[in-house]
């Protein structure tokens, strides 16, 4: 009978252990290399998660309970964000992608252009303002149905003057890149739910916040009442009918102060979502609200009047990032996306023209980290190395017994 020596016995014991030492220091140490290069969120590293963030004063007022899954509270001149919760979560937009639509319109199409309606223009589904078929509209007149009464015949009608469906998302996805709403993906013009299609509370501040500093957006976001064009007049030279169309707007409805604008929206999937604004002593804030589980206004006025009463007790916790220029998108050199954590200039930028999408991504790297996994790599292949070596060392001679 045969029996190993416990002398070799201690020995393979070791090597094995050392074998399982080198594995673990190389997992360990590859984990903690990974550390640094965890991404950072565009407009700052505190933006991440689902809690609420929020860095008070001691003179600040309780934060009011905001009834929605995602929200950001911000001053739209300088891009400070007061408050926020998941702002970077993505979610279904609803109608409230429609503030991208004039942003990436407006940009493009004459007011005074006029288009004749089709049939597939006003029988598209979800809400519609009631245009006619085979009826002369001015660009102008669609803007305002699409913004007012979250008219989707209005942003099927708009995304045919530009050229089409197609053409009017790609340029949608384009505008979304510049602004560094990453988080963002158009696949409608109207927001009606389609797979893929997402946006977060704050990109959503993002396209407001542009859009707001063009005079041509913002009238068509804080028009109360307008007359719009309906059917046509039975004898020639008779004046055609116009129907009036308000605003859904709750800040307006409900008489907020110094209620700006912006979109409503609903769908099955979304919820209700909102991005208003209001102006007052100087100061504007924007609100954008996702999957909001009260009235819009039980929500956004609350957080409002907080935002306002404890404006400069309040640290930010993030900014609103600036547009990327056309040439430097164009060039791909614009800035690392959530690379600018100081407060961004109050420039007004006002891009015309077609736009290159971004090649940027929602998230920054540093890469510092190479160097100390290239190093961990060295150390951990030697503990291997020295581990199977002691592993293989020969076998002494076997002792017998009878």
């Amino acid at each position: 009978m045969t029996f190993t020596s416990r002398s070799h016995s201690l020995r393979h014991g070791r090597g094995l252990t050392a074998l399982t030492l080198a594995s673990a220091t190389a997992v360990v140490a590859l984990l903690l290399a990974a550390g640094p290069a965890a991404a950072e969120p565009i407009g700052g590293p505190n933006l991440s998660g689902y809690d609420v963030i929020v860095d008070p004063g001691k003179q600040a007022s309780n934060l009011p309970n905001v009834a929605a899954s995602t929200w950001v509270l911000a001053d739209l001149d300088t891009g400070a964000i007061l408050a926020a919760q998941g702002p970077h979560i993505q979610r279904s937009p609803a109608s409230v992608l429609k503030t991208l639509t004039l942003l990436t319109l407006v940009q493009r199409l004459d007011p005074a252009t006029v288009y004749t309606t089709t049939f597939d223009d006003v029988t598209v589904d979800g809400s519609r303002v009631g245009i006619v078929e085979n009826a002369p509209y001015s660009v102008s007149d669609l803007f305002y149905g699409l913004m007012m009464q979250s008219g989707n015949d209005c942003a099927r009608s708009l995304a045919m003057v530009n050229g089409g469906l197609e053409k009017t998302i790609s340029q949608m996805n384009d505008e979304a890149q510049r602004l560094q709403a990453y988080d963002t993906v158009a696949k409608t013009p109207h927001g009606l739910e389609a797979p893929g299609q997402v946006t977060s509370a704050y990109d959503l501040a993002l396209i407001s916040r542009a859009g707001l500093n063009r005079p041509d957006f913002f009238d068509y976001v804080n028009k109360i009442n307008y007359e719009m064009p309906g059917f046509l007049a039975e004898k020639e030279g008779d004046p055609r009918s116009t129907f009036t169309i308000a605003t859904q707007n709750p800040l307006f409805i409900n008489d907020y102060p110094g209620a700006i604008g912006v979109k409503t929206g609903w769908t099955d999937e979304a919820g209700r979502t909102f991005v208003g604004a209001a102006e007052r002593d100087g100061r504007r804030l924007i609100v954008t609200l996702m999957n909001v589980q009260d009235d819009i206004i039980n929500v956004a006025a609350p957080l409002l009047d907080w935002g306002f009463a404890n404006a400069d007790e309040l640290t930010p916790v993030g900014y609103l990032v600036e547009p990327v220029s056309a040439d430097a998108t164009a060039s791909a050199t614009a800035k690392p996306a959530g690379g600018d954590s100081a407060a961004p200039s109050s420039d007004k930028p006002t891009p015309t023209g077609e736009i290159t999408a971004a090649t940027q991504t929602s998230t920054s790297v540093n890469t510092g980290w190479l160097w100390g996994f290239g190093a961990v790599v060295v150390l951990a292949l030697f503990l291997l190395g020295a581990g199977i070596r002691v592993w293989r060392k020969p076998v002494p001679a076997a002792r017998h017994r009878r």
